[in-house]
């Protein structure tokens, strides 16, 4: 799931708030998060590892991006970090020295995957605890989405 339609009929659904309490989930569990924007739209930033873990390819980091639509906000999983993962995987092919990199960027690529869907997942929870009455529509694939 790379998007997902939130809706709340006869509300609308604080951003900064969603965005504030999302970001405290993940910073209790040791992630750098933040958040940049307004009451219509915002990004997330989350990352867990510093830059040994970067080195290794085991960093891991997403941004959702939130949009107020008519109806509801949409919110979109932005290019997550792959670069590392898959350099890592080349260099140790070339590299034989290098061949044990292959497992920590592969294990890095699971940790990455996993991290996209559980950030869905702990918005859902969020914003369900906000407005218990959301509809969550996980293919509003352009619904009225202009990204930034």
């Amino acid at each position: 799931m790379d998007a997902c339609f939130y809706n709340v009929k006869d509300q609308q659904i604080d951003i900064e708030n969603l965005a504030n309490q999302f970001i405290n989930v993940y910073r209790l569990q040791g992630y750098a998060a933040q958040y940049v924007g307004n009451k219509e739209q915002g990004l997330i930033q989350l990352k867990k590892g510093g830059d040994f873990e970067a080195v290794l390819g085991l960093q891991a980091a997403i941004s959702l991006s939130l949009q107020r639509t008519e109806g509801g906000v949409v919110v979109a999983a932005g290019q997550q970090k792959w670069v590392d993962k898959v350099t890592l995987g080349a260099a140790s092919f070339l590299i034989p020295a290098l061949a044990p990199l292959v497992i920590t960027a592969g294990l890095g690529a699971v940790r990455q995957i996993s991290l996209a869907k559980r950030a869905f997942s702990v918005l859902d929870g969020v914003i369900r605890q906000q407005y218990p009455e959301v509809q969550i529509n996980p293919t509003a694939h352009g619904a009225g989405f202009s990204g930034f």
